[in-house]
């Protein structure tokens, strides 16, 4: 108790003083213990890189004080689990993990898609800039920025051949380099050293149990397969393109800062800048900005580096995002599923920011546009805006990106109404289907007959689907869609971007945990095959030798095999083939150039066949949904051989019309779409669609679909009487 004066009393200062001692005696135990047994450890090493590892692992832990504590503490190192409250995912986790990620990228098309995608983010942005200043100058009256946005664009395209000479020399380097020193969009270099390896491999041997052994012999064939140069091609490249585009940004940003302080020094005289000032003010940023091994430090100029993050989808995750990418990190057997959050969240929040209209309701493009006075703390603290050039620039940015972005919506939108773009297609998954095997392609724009996969085009890809979805479920009709037509645009918009922020994993991991259909096969397949070297390259390989789509069943050795298709020619009983259900040729049958473009292009090319027949189909609101997977009581859904052989019955045998026989389903078509009759039938269809009271009219009593019926049942019954002959296959 305190005496009056609210002291502590002498009795209670000897009771503390004793309390005081007795925890520095036993801390003093505690250390000399670790301090003895450190020593004892360091006395059985046989070799210094031992004794280095093992003082690494000390400094790792300050709650190692006995010997049973180095061994829990090295126990999960190498397996994983809870140390003192903390949980280590463990080195067998850690380097299967590096090995499916280095699996999943090393196709050729990686590499390129992450150079055509920071390419035009680099680019787009710098044509914002450019045309918000342009657009804004007239009101705000800085010439000063616009000139200086000007001169930054026009510097980026002047330094691309300078761009190629650095990524050969940082190529060059990155390939030589530890695969723990690679940084990529996609994934950080482990933190780990050869002693410390070492020193876990020593105790291992000695002290470790069966399963001690077992774990970081798996985990010592994963860290040699992450090692390797050929394995671990694709970030190695991808590191050498960030870190060109990294100089190329500096240099940018160096002729707009240097014209800046050009023009200020010059009173903001425009005649009394020359090419030698304006040379020597950017060299005194690049002084600045770059250290004496000419490294960038990003320290010194905090907006460059939130571009360099923008373009190159590397920002760190905040908000639910973080949260999200934090469970994952603490679960680490759910991480297949969640492999490329980072790139897939900021490549998502880049795109809303290149979205007319919708941009402007960003926390960012708000937090910009309502900036008053001149303290930049929280613009410094969130977007990297310092002073007020910044914030010119920033607001130009905003400004292009709705200028831009509009013009490019509009002119897309004028092209879905020509039939030169396609999204995701219905929400129905089996029309869909059924729409690829009549040959309608998703996520492509036309030119003429020849079309482009755009999922690779940042950040418009997402705009492009959304029009063309919007598109095609706003016309589907009947009483199925007459009350769920918003749902069904929701639906398929977000299922594109859950393509897009590669989310797709966590779409299969819930199926799995809801026990769906075929979804613990295809999951299980997927890892498998993943966790197996060189998947991206196996995969592109495969789909080059063998071009064909293939027909699978919903089990885990299917999505394997398809994976692996370049072992097909060896494959007794062969993956069947899709045909399409108008002619019965193979889909994706591309001839050898056009598939060995495909193989490493990251925008994908084919030759569309636009029939009059195949449009009037695609078209019509014809339900293909039950056309391939049943036929008289019996279901295919099972069975891929069987719908294989049914698609391409369906389009080989001859068709009747009236008095005239057609080859095929496809001239039959082309003939019914000639008629006058199914003209006018499809113009008074997509007249109701516009009729909120006809919605509800089912699809199938209009004369053109009553027709298109009669072609498609006599298919299928001529089909299935092919496929029930005696000498059919």
């Amino acid at each position: 108790m305190l005496e009056s004066n609210g002291e502590l009393t002498a009795k209670q200062i000897r009771e503390i003083d004793k309390l005081v001692d007795g925890e520095q005696l036993k801390m003093l135990a505690e250390t000399n213990n670790g301090i003895k047994m450190m020593m004892d450890l360091l006395e059985g090493a046989d070799s210094d890189e031992l004794a280095e590892g093992i003082l690494d692992i000390f400094k790792m832990s300050d709650n190692i004080r006995t010997i049973e504590d180095f061994n829990a503490f090295m126990r999960s190192k190498v397996r994983g689990g809870d140390f003192t409250g903390e949980v280590k995912p463990g080195m067998l986790l850690s380097e299967g993990r590096g090995v499916m990620i280095n699996s999943v990228l090393s196709g050729p098309k990686t590499p390129l898609r992450a150079l055509l995608g920071t390419t035009t983010n680099s680019f787009l942005n710098a044509i914002n800039e450019a045309a918000g200043a342009t657009l804004r100058s007239p009101f705000t009256g800085d010439i000063a920025s616009r000139t200086a946005s000007i001169a930054k664009l026009k510097g980026m395209f002047e330094l691309v051949p300078e761009s190629f000479t650095f990524f050969r020399k940082t190529f060059k380097s990155k390939w030589n380099a530890d695969i723990a020193d690679i940084r990529t969009r996609f994934s950080e270099g482990p933190t780990r050293g050869d002693e410390s390896w070492n020193a876990v491999a020593k105790w291992t041997e000695r002290h470790g149990t069966v399963g001690d052994k077992a774990a970081f012999y798996a985990a010592n064939v994963a860290r040699t397969l992450n090692n390797n140069k050929l394995l671990t091609w694709s970030p190695r490249v991808m590191s050498s393109i960030d870190e060109t585009f990294k100089h190329l940004m500096v240099r940018a940003r160096a002729k707009e800062i240097g014209f800046r302080e050009a023009l200020e020094a010059a009173g903001g005289n425009f005649d009394k800048l020359t090419p030698d000032i304006l040379k020597e003010a950017e060299n005194n940023y690049l002084k600045t900005i770059l250290d004496a091994d000419g490294n960038v430090d990003f320290k010194k100029d905090s907006f460059l580096k939130k571009q360099f993050q923008e373009i190159t989808l590397t920002s760190p995750l905040k908000g639910i995002a973080g949260e999200l990418d934090t469970v994952f990190k603490k679960a680490p057997l759910i991480q297949p599923f969640y492999l490329f959050a980072r790139t897939g969240i900021n490549g998502l929040n880049f795109t809303y920011k290149n979205t007319p209209l919708l941009g402007a309701l960003h926390k960012e493009s708000i937090d910009i546009l309502s900036h008053r006075g001149d303290d930049f703390t929280k613009l410094k603290a969130k977007y990297g805006i310092e002073n007020a050039n910044d914030l010119a620039n920033a607001r130009n940015l905003f400004a292009g990106r709705q200028a831009v972005g509009a013009a490019t919506v509009m002119t897309f939108a004028g092209m879905y109404q020509a039939g030169q773009l396609t999204g995701n297609g219905p929400a129905d998954k089996g029309l869909k289907q059924n729409w690829i095997n009549a040959g309608w392609k998703p996520n492509h724009f036309y030119v003429g007959d020849v079309g482009f996969d755009y999922s690779s085009l940042e950040p418009y890809n997402t705009i492009f689907s959304a029009i063309a979805d919007v598109g095609d479920n706003i016309e589907l009709m009947g009483s199925e869609w007459a009350e769920k037509r918003l749902q069904a645009i929701a639906f398929v918009i977000g299922r594109g971007l859950q393509g897009k922020t590669y989310l797709s994993g966590l779409d299969q991991m819930m199926q799995m945990a809801q026990f769906k259909p075929g979804a613990w096969e295809k999951g299980a397949g997927n890892i498998m095959n993943n966790s197996i070297p060189l998947a991206g390259m196996r995969n592109e390989f495969g789909k080059w030798i063998n071009p064909h789509m293939k027909e699978l069943n919903s089990d885990m050795w299917d999505s394997i095999r398809n994976r692996n298709q370049f072992l097909e020619p060896f494959a007794g009983d062969k993956l069947p083939e899709k045909s399409d259900i108008l002619n019965g040729k193979p889909i994706k049958n591309w001839n050898i150039i056009g598939r060995s473009f495909n193989a490493i292009s990251p925008i994908q090319m084919d030759v569309r066949s636009s029939s009059p027949g195949r449009k009037l189909l695609l078209d019509s609101n014809y339900d293909l949904k039950s056309t391939t997977y049943a036929y008289g009581g019996y279901s295919f859904t099972k069975n891929a051989k069987v719908r294989a052989h049914f698609q391409n019955a369906i389009g080989t045998v001859p068709i009747t019309v009236g008095y005239k026989k057609f080859k095929n389903v496809e001239e039959a078509l082309n003939y019914l779409a000639t008629r006058q009759d199914v003209k006018n039938s499809m113009a008074q269809m997509k007249a109701n669609v516009n009729n909120p009271a006809s919605y509800d009219i089912n699809p199938n009593t209009y004369p053109h679909n009553t027709l298109i019926d009669n072609v498609m049942n006599q298919a299928r019954s001529k089909a299935w009487a092919k496929l029930r002959q005696p000498d059919h296959p």
